[in-house]
């Protein structure tokens, strides 16, 4: 116990002392890669999970952090070019940039303290925000199942900060996770809706040749930690962005 004890302090202050910079957290064990639909826009996000350590991100953010991060300018300058091609052709669905929900959030949960932290930002200012693992009041519907990705999936749904969510788990997959902040049931969480929101689907599942649980910070932002109802009240304030700004609703909305 006092071995375990001692690697699990040591870690952590590995984990502080790098905590900006990108990083190896540890191996993963299992990989779930989902798509994401909101509206229009649609996006693919994949949820790592090593033993302590798993997290929630983006694959095309991740794909743009890396590109800007190119020492060639001509490289670095592709998610802009993107970009511009994009509001050239606004009614071209193939020139649209993928986009969602949180899209630039990296999350983080750590198990063995039981907290979950994100890596945020509002127009350009980074945050870092930290709460405990979200306590979820799930009604679980034994007699409904589907099948997802050959797994045999239970529906369950809760109420969370504002909006309604329906799942499916896998209690194959012991894994009481899910995509975003959603966790608790007695499997991994397969599929997540909201209705006339948001639609999150396993598109994947990997448990063989694994990229590490990582701390992404290509760019080597510093992130300033700020509490959650300050970070939300911030994030839902108009005056934040510039005018004609479009909104996305975010995932919580309380």
């Amino acid at each position: 116990m006092m071995r375990k004890t001692l690697l699990l302090s040591a870690w952590a202050i590995c984990a502080i002392s790098y905590a900006q910079e990108t990083h190896t957290i540890e191996p993963a064990v299992l990989e779930v890669r989902y798509q994401v639909e909101q509206g229009k826009n649609k996006d693919v996000y994949t949820l790592r999970c090593g033993k302590n350590v798993s997290q929630y991100f983006s694959l095309n953010k991740l794909r743009d952090d890396s590109l800007r991060a190119s020492p060639d300018p001509s490289i670095s300058a592709i998610p802009l070019n993107e970009s511009l091609e994009a509001v050239m052709h606004r009614d071209d669905p193939t020139k649209q940039r993928p986009a969602s929900p949180g899209h630039g959030d990296f999350l983080y949960w750590n198990l063995t303290e039981g907290k979950v932290s994100v890596y945020t930002c509002i127009f350009g200012s980074k945050y870092l925000v930290e709460e405990d693992i979200p306590v979820m009041d799930w009604e679980i519907a034994e007699d409904s199942v589907q099948t997802i990705l050959g797994y045999e999936c239970h529906k369950a749904t809760t109420a969370f900060r504002g909006r309604v969510w329906t799942v499916w788990y896998a209690e194959d997959i012991p894994v009481s996770l899910g995509p975003w902040k959603l966790n608790g049931l007695p499997g991994m969480i397969l599929q997540a809706e909201c209705n006339n929101y948001i639609i999150i689907t396993a598109s994947s599942i990997t448990t063989s040749h694994l990229t590490p649980v990582t701390f992404y910070n290509f760019l080597g932002h510093k992130f300033e930690p700020v509490e959650r109802e300050k970070y939300m009240k911030m994030k839902n304030n108009p005056n934040a962005y510039p005018s004609g700004t479009i909104m996305t609703p975010p995932m919580e909305l309380e």
